[in-house]
């Protein structure tokens, strides 16, 4: 006879509490129906090993917190270049070493002009580049529709064309002499014509003037633009240096750990034998000997590949090639530890025995197992090749001007600390804060990564 599986009614009702025995009869037992088994099954919902990773993560609110601070420096590293008119390399002659948010000379008659009733204004003085913006020729500005040309028979030196559409007729007024007290000695009214020349230039009207927002160098170029460009240029070193480590190391601990015997012997000896080198001494002497080489190979070569790395510079690819000599050796015990503990497991034995070359075990089952360590030691080694970038920038041996980097910019600031002290404080807090962050955030994965965390 079948027996009916009962369930006890009361403690599923109540899990609290505690029933009295002898009070109990047989109205207290009852089959679970179809929608209470239902609802135990839902209140213990599986979840995968990455979803309970992310659950991790999120409970630990450092980690969070990095997280989201560095998100936002991403943002000001890669979309804020987008945002501002200034680009890292261009020279604004007339705004040398301002501070935070100050304007020149020629900034402030901008926004006066512009303070009035005027549709927009052209100034040379404000230009990035040479003095003398406005060469002779036909030229022409666009607004709401309408386009107005002139031509200049001569070019013109700290000028300014304004577009003032309030009239019956818009004019443009040339100012071509120094601005004091408000007012211009000598106005020169431009022609105006009805059709631009075929081959007449624009002018871009601006209407506002964009504030340096960090202040300016000694050569005029705008900090918080190159303080972006800095920021990309270390973290892209950084992300694309720690891939290479990745690699390298992830390929050779697993095949030192999977053949064991004497290859893994031979080839743990030579981890530790670069171990043993000073790799800042190792590091130092690369950069020196590569530079002269690469800059010769980059020369003489027409090879895509090879015009893509001579781009990027000297400096960048020699930081490459440094890590890819030195730094995957802590990688590669890592894995190589895993994956001596894994290759015992029953899964390997069964694809042995089935046939599975060495090759496809170590892809296929042995790396796909480590994917936490190798995570996190990724992480961690971001931050540490960040640091090596800027390092090599600030002796003047990484990246190459004019292409900024943190380091860099810490270096050419300097000399001049105790006058703009904001010129080193500001890529100097961001280099901080990135590797703050990466680090902290490197700790949150290795925990919530680590399945004998329990939280």
């Amino acid at each position: 006879m079948e027996r009916e599986h009962k369930t006890f009614q009361l403690f599923q009702t109540d899990p609290g509490r505690i029933p009295d025995i002898d009070s109990l009869g047989p109205e207290d037992f009852e089959s679970a129906s179809g929608s209470e088994k239902e609802s135990m099954v839902q209140m213990h919902k599986s979840v995968t090993y990455w979803q309970a990773a992310w659950r991790k993560f999120r409970r630990n609110y450092v980690s969070m917190g990095a997280l989201i601070v560095f998100v936002i420096i991403l943002l000001f590293a890669f979309a804020g270049p987008y945002f501002i008119p200034y680009s890292y390399e261009a020279q604004y002659r007339n705004s040398q070493k301002l501070g935070p948010f100050e304007y020149s000379e020629a900034e402030q008659m901008a926004r006066e002009l512009l303070a009035g009733d005027v549709d927009g204004i052209y100034c040379t003085s404000i230009q990035s580049g040479s003095m003398t913006a406005i060469s002779r020729g036909d030229w022409y500005i666009e607004h709401d529709g309408e386009i107005y040309a002139f031509t200049l028979e001569s070019g013109i030196e700290k000028a300014t064309l304004i577009l003032d559409t309030d009239g019956e007729n818009p004019v443009y007024v040339g100012y071509d002499s120094d601005y004091a007290d408000g007012e211009y000695s000598e106005i020169t009214v431009i022609e105006v014509t009805d059709t631009a020349a075929e081959d007449a230039q624009e002018l871009e009207l601006s209407t506002s003037v964009f504030p340096h927002v960090f202040g300016t160098d000694s050569q005029g170029r705008d900090l918080m633009s190159r303080c972006m460009y800095g920021s990309r240029v270390s973290i892209i070193i950084g992300v694309v240096a720690a891939l290479i480590v990745l690699v390298i190391g992830s390929l050779y601990g697993s095949i030192s750990g999977f053949l064991g015997g004497r290859v893994d012997f031979v080839m743990m000896r030579i981890v530790d034998l670069i171990y043993s080198i000073p790799d800042v001494l190792i590091v130092l002497l690369l950069q020196v000997v590569l530079k002269d080489p690469l800059q010769s190979w980059f020369d003489s070569s027409n090879f895509p590949l090879v015009n893509a790395l001579s781009s990027l510079g000297v400096g960048i690819v020699s930081i490459f090639i440094t890590f890819a000599l030195l730094y995957w050796v802590g990688m590669a015990r890592i894995i190589r530890g895993q994956v001596l503990s894994l290759k015992e497991q029953e899964y390997v034995l069964a694809a042995t025995v089935l046939g599975a070359s060495s090759g496809r075990i170590i892809r296929k089952h042995l790396l796909p197992n480590c994917v936490g360590q190798i995570i996190i030691s990724t992480c961690l080694q971001i931050p540490s090749a960040i640091f090596l970038e800027s390092f090599l920038s600030y002796l003047g041996m990484g990246v190459s001007a004019p292409m900024a980097s943190l380091g860099s910019l810490c270096s050419d600031a300097q000399d001049s600390f105790l006058l703009y002290p904001y010129r080193l404080l500001c890529p100097a807090i961001l280099l901080g804060l990135i590797v703050l962050t990466l680090n902290l955030v490197g700790d949150g994965l290795r925990d919530a990564l680590d399945p004998r965390v329990k939280n």
